[in-house]
């Protein structure tokens, strides 16, 4: 049997739950770190990264690089809470769901579930759809043989989309790639 794996990616994860907490927030520029002497970037929204601020950049820079941004310091237990209801939804289609290190990342072994749900990009775009509809967030999404495929899919197509590589598809599409 094929393997088919969902990864969930919810683009800069903590800017998207600190802008459901606080509807101010969004289309602006923002920057999560953590108030302190030599703070580094924690996380920060596209409107900040266009700006030229990235992850592990110290604090000072990214404010002399985006200037207009507001800066909030990091709520873990936030985060952990948005990405324990996204897992709640991911847990309907399939007991084996992986988080990647609390960064907005899950992946679905959705193999063999297909008599239940429908094939795996059916899954994908139901788990989309819930999570935009009940979480207001909205992730990008992706299909492959393993987590490795899915993720480099799912990056072809930040900030937003959906990219499904086909059993037998992953050396054609992994090749081009640097």
């Amino acid at each position: 049997m094929e393997r088919r794996i969902i990864h969930l990616n919810i683009a800069d994860f903590s800017v998207a739950v600190e802008r459901l907490l606080d509807t101010s927030l969004r289309d602006k520029p923002l920057i999560i770190a953590a108030p302190s002497p030599r703070a580094v970037v924690f996380d920060m929204s596209d409107e900040a990264y266009g700006d030229g601020v990235r992850k592990g950049m110290l604090l000072n820079m990214a404010r002399h690089r985006c200037r207009s941004a507001r800066v909030l310091p990091p709520r873990p237990e936030h985060y952990r809470k948005a990405l324990n209801r996204c897992l709640e939804h991911a847990l309907h289609y399939t007991p084996l769901v992986e988080r990647s290190s609390g960064t907005g990342h899950i992946y679905l072994d959705v193999t063999g579930t297909h008599r239940l749900f429908g094939p795996a990009p059916d899954i994908g775009w139901r788990l989309r759809n819930s999570l935009r509809r009940d979480l207001g967030l909205d992730p990008i999404w992706s299909v492959g043989s393993n987590k490795l495929v899915a993720k480099v899919a799912s990056r072809l197509v930040k900030p937003r989309g959906e990219y499904i590589v086909g059993g037998g598809e992953e050396m054609p599409f992994l090749a081009p790639l640097p």
